[in-house]
């Protein structure tokens, strides 16, 4: 057990980490000890000692882990205009797409085999398969695309696996950090994604103030959505300058793209109405409608109206 111990903290020390493949991979292994039969078991053969595994099990993981970060979050994993491969790979093969039911059992069917075959030969087994031993030496490389783990290994994976999911979450955080001006990266990184509900008082004041009418369209109602006007898939919080009453037709179409500047304006003078935190002002709406604008709608993609 001290010897993989050893190797995880020599990693954590690293301060070379050129792309998320690394830490990606080893967030994959945590897996090994506790995963489900429809999640790769017929990729993990168990000799009584060691556990082999085939790589199609950490493509699945990879898999996995980048989905929402390019379709529900649109993290970009490196600099400049160059895209990784898993991001790539969801571009290529028609199987992937936002409305995807994203699970480790989904992504093991046959269906995505010929995507996780690519993700393997001229990703994983290029980039990062030999390379990680170099930071890590915990498992040992066998016929192609296959590697030997011993269970011990597999235990202490197992024993550790939240704090370990923890710090490669923050090592993967700090790297995307470089690049991504987007809020809460760590939050995006987590399995679980909850999205919180506007509590009841400041939806019923939000209505209130509106007149019992939707932001958007103004059509008069008594039952509204408390819709996120900067896209909660990019700010990533439910706080109540954010939030504004939508009829059911508004908030489905409106979904998570970012409204035009007139529906700005709007909403900057409908907060001057409301008791909000010392940390909000105009200038912080504006600035976190032009960040979600160029890094999560795009610069060149048009603004939502309504009709």
């Amino acid at each position: 057990m001290s010897t993989i111990r050893n190797e995880m903290e020599r990693f954590f020390q690293k301060t070379n980490m050129v792309s998320t493949y690394k830490p990606m991979f080893l967030k994959t292994l945590l897996d090994l000890g506790d995963f489900k039969e429809n999640e790769g078991s017929q990729w993990v053969q168990d000799d009584g000692k060691n556990l082999e595994v085939n790589l199609n099990f950490v493509a699945v993981r990879f898999i996995y882990y980048c989905h929402p970060l390019f379709f529900k979050f649109k993290l970009k994993q490196q600099f400049g205009i160059m895209t990784v491969l898993s991001y790539k790979i969801f571009e290529e093969f028609d199987v992937f797409n936002v409305k995807n039911k994203v699970s480790k059992a989904e992504f093991s069917k046959d269906k995505y085999q010929d995507a996780r075959t690519r993700l393997i030969k001229d990703g994983l087994d290029k980039t990062v398969f030999k390379l990680l031993l170099k930071d890590c030496n915990i498992y040992t490389r066998t016929k192609p695309y296959t590697f030997i783990i011993s269970k011990d290994n597999v235990t202490y994976l197992k024993e550790h696996k939240n704090q370990l999911r923890k710090a490669l979450n923050h090592e993967l955080s700090l790297f995307l950090g470089r690049f991504n001006n987007s809020p809460d990266i760590p939050g995006k990184l987590e399995e679980v994604q909850k999205r919180p509900s506007l509590n009841t008082a400041d939806s019923l004041e939000n209505v209130r103030i509106a007149e019992s009418r939707c932001f958007y369209c103004n059509e008069e109602g008594t039952k509204f959505a408390q819709d996120h006007f900067i896209p909660w898939n990019y700010l990533y919080t439910t706080e109540k300058y954010n939030m504004v009453p939508a009829c059911t037709s508004c908030n489905s179409s409106k979904h998570d793209k970012l409204a035009i500047p007139k529906f700005l304006k709007l909403i900057i003078d409908r907060n001057n109405k409301l008791e909000l935190s010392p940390g909000y002002s105009e200038s912080f709406m504006k600035s976190q409608w032009e960040n979600c604008r160029i890094n999560y709608h795009g610069e060149n993609e048009p603004l939502w109206k309504n009709a």
